[in-house]
Order: C-alpha cells, then structure tokens, then sequence
C-alpha cells in the first residue's frame, strides 16, 4: 500500500485497505446455522454443508437491506426540506410528462388541423411542438400531432410566448395573462392596467409590460415560479422587452417623443439588482426592437440602422442602410432584415448578421415575401405558391410548393419547418 512521505497512509489508501478487509472477513466468514438453513430452504439445496451460493444469497440481501435504507434515509430528507414544493400536481403532470415525451418517437403528420378556425391567433414553438392561442381556443400539439391542450379561450388579441417547459399567453390590449405547461393552465394574473408586450425566457422567467397610476410604463418580472420579483419604472412608452437566454437580463427599448424629436433609450435591467445594469440614448432615430442575440450581445434595430451593444449597452457594431425594412428575424447568435427595393413588393434583399452585427451575407429575391424567418445557417422565405429556403453560408437554395394564404412560418430547433394559416398548419419538406 502506497504511503504518504510523512509515514501514513493516505485516505485513498485506507479505503482500499477497508474494502480490502471486508471482502477478506466475508470469504471467511462463518454463517449462523439458521441463516444456512434459510438459505438452503430458498436455494432447495439438501446437503448437509453450507453451500457458497447460500453465502453469496446472504451478502446481497445485506447489500439490498442496505439500500433500502440508504433510499429511505434520502426521502425522509428530501421530504424535509423539500416539502414545501412537491405537490400532487407536480408528481402528476410529471408521469404525464413522460408520456408526452416518449411520443416524440412516433411518426409526425403532415397537417395539423384545428378545430375551428381563428380569426385572430398567435403561434410558437413549444417543446419541439406547437402552440396556437387563438380567439376562440388555446390548444398545443406534439410533433407527431397530438393534442396535449384544447380549451376555450377568453383572450380577444391573444400573444404567445414559450419556454423550455411552459407558454405563456397574454391579452395585448387588455389586463389578463396565463401561464400554461403542457396539459393545463397553472398561473393566471388580471392586472390593473392593460398589457401591452411580454417576453419569457428559457428558464420559464417572464416579464409583462403594463403601466401604473404614477408611470406610463410597468415592467413587471417574475420567475419560474410566476412570483413576481420586480419592478422597472419608466415614464416614456416601451416599444420592446426581451430577455437574455439565461433569463438573468431584460433589454428594454423605450421611445419618447414627447419633446418633437424621437428619442430611443435601451436599458438593461438585471435580476435581483436595484439598478440597471447599462442604459445608452439614440437622437432622432425610430426604433423597431431590441433583442438579445446571446447572453450578452443585443441587437437594436432601428430604420436606417441596426446597432450590437453588450451588457453594458457599449455599443459593439453600427450598419447604417437606406431602404426600408420589411421584416426582421432573430436566431441564437445573429439577425437577419429584409430589405424591400424601392418600396416594390416584388423586389427585396435579404440581409444576414452575425452576433456582432457583421454583415455575413446578402441576397436578392424576386417575388412577393409574404413571412421571412433565420434558423441557425439557413434562411426560410414564404412566397407566393412556394416556399424558399437559402443557406446563408454556401447560398444553396431549395424550394417546395406551398399555396395557403396568410400563413406564418415556424421553425423548429431540428430544422423542420411548418407553415401556419388560420386553418391548419403544414409541415414543409424542401428538396
């Protein structure tokens, strides 16, 4: 055995020296002679001598009693001092998680149907599935198609916002906002003024903007839990909130015109601090939204510019351009504008920017976009009977034939794309 140069053997050492022992006392060990007969009753040995297998039997069963009690010593503590937290709601939609997740594996249909057509809707990806908040239904589905939710909605302009495990859905315009996991609603809020954007993070943190009596803008944020832990005040009107992936930061782009200029302020308010973390004011400039690219990079677009700034709101990068912006979307780690040519609904470029704000590639499109969306290394455009999609490193183009109207483009984290009309939603498969 390996020793210390003091002389003593080391801990490693002295476990290997116990185990060692152990093993040594229980091939010598003499079993008591009603534990022998016990064990050649199960075993149904006749002989007169204590079989090894009897001894082996006797050493697991040490071991299974062992374990037993180590697992229940581990409850007893969970239970103390976690208690408070476990539920039967929690237990249950747990064992419904699970079967929810083993239909992953299932083959997926090409249509998923509502019930009932939505004059007003909202979609997102939620768990690699889908969610739909519409006027007249809340529903979510799987992948493959099933339905986990179907439930009547009260929401007159529902928005939808998801995370890893839950979705929230607001009433923009109006006072009331609930959060939802995957089968039923879990959290519900009636505010006393009325709800004018709100973002959620991965984590499931959320925050909502609303305003108060004394301020013209709220920025209400709560965790995971849906307690609310803050409060941001501001007087000027809020255009946008966003927060980082991680849920430890809110970027909020306000906009006052009060004084007959157009005066821009993103502000980065961290969790758990009194004050902001950053603020930086843009002169004369019509902002769009700011939004985190990472964790500490958020891209500001503006008309004729588009801005990176870090946590700080250090400004990292500036593109300044002259045409004006058709849509705009967001992916982990860049942006990408589309650019209508001279205000022509037939002519436009598409603009593709990394994390800070460098110009990565440019492309021109003849035909109508009606929905443009950035996923990754691959751009996805909504035309008219088709819809496109663009390498943005190598410039490949696919397309395949689509022909719904009104339809809204989702992008899934494995790369399938669904298009959503007010009827259906189709998942698209490019050549």
């Amino acid at each position: 055995m390996k020793k210390r140069d003091d002389g003593e053997i080391s801990f490693l050492g002295k476990v290997i020296l116990f185990v060692r022992n152990t093993f040594e006392k229980i091939k010598d060990m003499r079993l008591p002679e009603r534990v022998v007969s016990h064990e050649k009753r199960l075993a149904g040995y006749e002989g007169e001598e204590s079989p090894k297998e009897a001894k082996i039997a006797f050493v697991f069963g040490m071991a299974r009693l062992i374990s037993i009690s180590a697992l229940c010593f581990l409850l007893v503590v969970v239970l103390i001092f976690g208690g408070s937290i476990i539920s039967y709601d929690n237990v249950y939609y747990m064992f419904k998680d699970i079967g929810y997740i083993s239909s992953f594996s299932e083959s997926r249909p090409s249509v998923l149907n509502y019930s009932r057509p939505f004059s007003n809707q909202d979609f997102a990806v939620f768990k690699n599935g889908l969610a739909v908040a519409g006027d007249s239904e809340i529903k979510m589905f799987t992948s493959t198609g099933r339905v986990t939710i179907s439930i009547g909605s009260e929401f007159t302009n529902p928005k939808i916002c998801t995370s890893d495990a839950s979705a929230l859905v607001y009433d923009q315009g109006r006072r009331t906002f609930k959060v939802y996991n995957s089968f039923i609603s879990v959290y519900s809020e009636t505010l006393d003024y009325p709800i004018s954007s709100a973002h959620m993070a991965s984590d499931g943190s959320f925050c909502i903007v609303t305003k108060s009596e004394s301020y013209g803008s709220v920025v209400r944020i709560y965790d995971s839990e849906c307690r609310l832990e803050s409060e941001y005040l501001r007087n000027d009107h809020i255009v946008s909130v966003n927060m980082s992936p991680n849920g430890q930061a809110v970027a909020v782009l306000s906009l006052d015109a009060s004084g007959g200029q157009s005066v821009a302020t993103l502000t980065v308010v961290e969790r758990g601090r009194s004050k902001p973390r950053g603020s930086t004011v843009l002169d004369d400039v019509l902002p769009y939204t700011a939004t985190f690219l990472s964790n500490d990079r958020i891209a500001l677009i503006c008309a004729g510019s588009s801005h990176v700034f870090d946590l700080n709101c250090k400004e990292k990068n500036k593109s300044e351009y002259n045409k004006r912006i058709a849509d705009l979307s967001f992916t982990d780690g860049g942006f990408a504008i589309l650019f209508r040519e001279n205000n022509i609904d037939s002519s436009f470029t598409l603009s593709v920017f990394g994390e800070n704000g460098n110009a990565v590639s440019s492309y021109k499109i003849d035909g109508h976009v009606s929905d443009a969306v950035i996923q990754g290394n691959y751009a996805y455009l909504l035309m008219d009977g088709e819809a496109r999609r663009i390498d943005t490193l190598f410039g490949g183009v696919s397309k395949t034939e689509f022909s719904g109207e009104k339809a809204r483009l989702m992008v899934f984290p494995g790369g399938d794309i669904m298009a959503c009309t007010d009827t259906a939603a189709y998942y698209l498969s490019f050549n």
